[in-house]
């Protein structure tokens, strides 16, 4: 059994269709896999028709973005209800807030003689534009060679057309997932670049709002890093998740299902084993999809 509880389509900013993915999976060997699109879920239904035939259970999810500190950070939701009106009434306005920033990189390019951005979007699939699309758009039109030239010269905090996100609280994500009956998860903790008192922080606000979970085991890190996860998550009694953050098959270190074991001390908090994942077992996961 291998499972994997962070990945993307192209519905957000993943490289894969929802079918691909699926495919991919499949190829690696996974048995469960959440996927876990920015700020939307439109890619769900996709992907469970495309497992009719495989041997794969999806599990519905999403990943949303908040600001804690004047930092960007994400907090994932599984086992989610896609047709909660409140979800979706909170995603909705996390798309609104991603294509109002878009047009705010738009018009930043426009005033030093970079044109086209909007039209470049609206060609794409996805239901929630970020920044690497932007950098894709820059890649193509030749304004930069690769992503992080992109963000370097253009769209990071030091960028020439940086501008600011307004995503919201966790306390906002938290309730949004758990009014869909979902577990909520705080994503790769260790890349926010935060003290340790400053992460114990995020983690104690994150749990006071009602988060249950932390991702432990993730792509591209460190044995150091797994531990030091695997003990937080021991300290603050949170359920232990596991995801490869996956989003495109050119980055082979965070491939779908390339995921280190959870450590000893932390496995009898794996989160396969909450509550609301054991009550899923016997229902047909596509009962949360509509």
């Amino acid at each position: 059994m291998i499972i994997d509880l962070h990945s993307h389509t192209n519905f957000s900013d993943g490289a894969l269709s929802p079918p691909q993915l699926v495919q991919r999976a499949v190829s690696n060997g996974v048995s469960h896999l959440a996927i876990t699109d920015h700020d939307c879920t439109g890619g769900l239904e996709v992907a469970l028709l495309a497992t009719e035939s495989a041997q794969l259970q999806i599990i519905p999810g999403v990943e949303i973005s908040c600001l804690w500190q004047q930092r960007e950070v994400h907090v994932i939701g599984l086992f989610i209800d896609t047709a909660e009106p409140h979800l979706q009434a909170l995603l909705q306005g996390q798309q609104l807030l991603r294509m109002e920033r878009a047009q705010e990189f738009a018009d930043r390019l426009q005033a030093i003689g970079i044109s086209g951005l909007m039209d470049y979007i609206q060609s794409l699939p996805c239901q929630a534009v970020s920044r690497n699309h932007i950098a894709d758009f820059l890649i193509k039109e030749g304004r930069a060679t690769d992503k992080q030239q992109a963000f370097k010269k253009f769209l990071g905090n030091n960028g020439r057309v940086r501008t600011a996100a307004h995503w919201c609280s966790i306390a906002t994500a938290v309730a949004g997932i758990r009014a869909a009956n979902g577990i909520a998860v705080l994503a790769h903790a260790d890349r926010y670049r935060l003290t340790r008192m400053k992460l114990i922080l995020l983690i104690e606000e994150f749990k006071d709002a009602g988060g249950e979970g932390i991702e432990v085991s993730y792509s591209n890190l460190s044995h150091e890093q797994l531990l030091s996860m695997a003990k937080l998550c021991e300290e603050m009694e949170l359920w232990a998740s596991v995801g490869s953050d996956f989003h495109t098959p050119d980055a082979g270190w965070m491939d779908l299902g390339r995921i280190r074991q959870l450590p000893q001390n932390c496995r009898e908090r794996a989160i396969w084993l909450h509550p609301r994942w054991a009550g899923s077992e016997s229902d047909p996961v596509a009962r949360y999809i509509t």
